[in-house]
């Protein structure tokens, strides 16, 4: 089990981003645990989801969100594969800032 932390860049927004695509993370890893949050400088929303995430087809994260999203799959007695996770923002070159726990 291991923990990573990052930031996902989304440059063209409606342009889903798989989170795999950042250095140390593969699609085959197992998440466990996972809080996501929009980074402070933003200037739209950033959003989470699978691979069809966009405006209305994922969970919004407002950069001035304190917590953001957090998802305990291991308690759900499961993990998710992280390629299967994607970002998507409403503004060009925003962030969507991870934690993970990872098998």
């Amino acid at each position: 089990m291991r923990m990573d932390v990052g930031a996902t860049n989304v440059s063209t927004a409606g342009t889903a981003v798989q989170l795999s695509s950042d250095g140390g993370i593969n699609a085959t890893d197992r998440v466990l645990w996972a809080r996501f949050k929009g980074v402070p400088g933003n200037s739209g929303i950033a959003y989470v989801g699978i691979a069809d995430v966009s405006a209305t087809q994922g969970w919004p994260l407002e950069n001035d969100d304190v917590v953001g999203l957090t998802i305990d799959f291991g308690s759900m007695g499961g993990s998710v594969s992280a390629g299967d996770i994607y970002f998507d923002v409403a503004t060009n070159n925003d962030d969507v800032a991870w934690a993970l726990i990872i098998e």
